[in-house]
């Protein structure tokens, strides 16, 4: 695959090779994918406007009372939620792909830390402020230029294993598996694979949880205590999307593998995958029912089963038959 070039092959390599952190990738393999992204951000800000104006135009033409709301919210958020779909998944595939660029340019990829981790950072801490926005501007512009260097450290191609079986592990295997496998969805995963990711995804959350909330309940305070409102409003604002940035930018390297290993836990059960995303859609669909309706019980009570169905058949055991190993 990555002797490969054009687009198609530059696409299957980005999304499969998520888990290769080892490897290399060329300039095509790398700005392929960047002019995907940009295509994706003009359709999403295109589609972000159209909602805009039909959100503004529905509440020109209509009073804005508590029957009609949700519907207004809802098409203001259509433009927000494309670019969550599109871009959640994207975080490890675009982590490694850039770690193989550089290594393949014949930089570390440790000097990501200092041409995207250290810009984010600054920009993050400093906000507007111009000198730290022209430090951040020079350190992002270093990161393109290594981009753009040819080919001098190739690596040979990354052997994938796909149709891998699954095999009981501790915590530190099921981390490895877990970013290894991040964009395979072909084999299967065991439950303990499975489970000692979901243990460390609750036991982050919580920590995260923990650190989240008194940092933007300080912003909050801290703003609202100052003497000038707008600028207080601003300051606010911007703190409280820099956080959320760095949440979303954290969840996002979790977010590929996180589907990947459900798909191959339920291959691994003697399921089709394929009723996963029936299960999505049904769970989508009554989510959005109970949304528009919160005190109907019954739609709560199907959300409750269906959430039991997907639990259970992730606790299935291994079907032995399937393979040679046992859970």
């Amino acid at each position: 695959m990555g002797t490969q070039k054009g687009f198609v092959a530059a696409f299957k390599d980005y999304w499969f090779r998520a888990g290769d952190f080892r490897g290399s990738s060329t300039r095509g393999q790398y700005w392929w994918i960047v002019l995907m992204n940009v295509i994706v951000a003009l359709i999403g800000a295109a589609i972000t406007w159209i909602a805009i104006f039909i959100s503004l135009g529905f509440g020109a033409s209509n009073t804005i009372s508590s029957d009609n709301m949700v519907w207004f919210l809802a098409s203001f958020s259509i433009g927000p939620m494309v670019y969550f779909i599109l871009y959640i998944f994207q975080g490890l595939p675009w982590l490694t792909l850039s770690m193989r660029r550089y290594r393949d340019a014949g930089v570390s990829p440790w000097a990501l830390l200092i041409t995207v981790v250290a810009p984010a950072l600054i920009l993050g801490i400093a906000g507007k402020q111009l000198i730290p926005v022209i430090i951040a501007a020079v350190l992002t512009i270093i990161g393109v230029v290594i981009t753009v260097l040819p080919t001098r450290h190739p690596v040979p191609l990354w052997s994938m294993r796909p149709n891998e079986d699954s095999r009981p592990v501790g915590m530190g295997g099921a981390i490895v598996d877990f970013f290894r496998r991040g964009g395979i969805f072909s084999g299967r995963s065991s439950r303990s694979q499975y489970w000692w990711m979901i243990l460390l995804q609750v036991l982050i959350s919580i920590a995260a949880f923990i650190v989240l909330v008194p940092m933007l309940a300080f912003v909050a305070f801290h703003n609202i205590g100052t003497s000038n409102l707008n600028s207080s409003m601003t300051s606010m604002s911007d703190n409280f999307l820099s956080i959320w940035g760095f949440a979303f930018a954290a969840y996002s390297l979790i977010a590929l593998p996180s589907l990947t290993i459900v798909i191959r836990r339920f291959r691994d059960a003697g399921f089709s995958p394929w009723w996963y995303f029936v299960i999505w859609l049904i769970t989508v669909g009554i989510g959005g029912y109970v949304g528009f309706h919160p005190t109907v019980v019954a739609g709560w009570i199907a959300y409750l089963v269906v959430a039991v169905v997907q639990t259970v058949i992730l606790v299935w055991p291994t079907r032995t038959d399937l393979q040679n190993g046992h859970d």
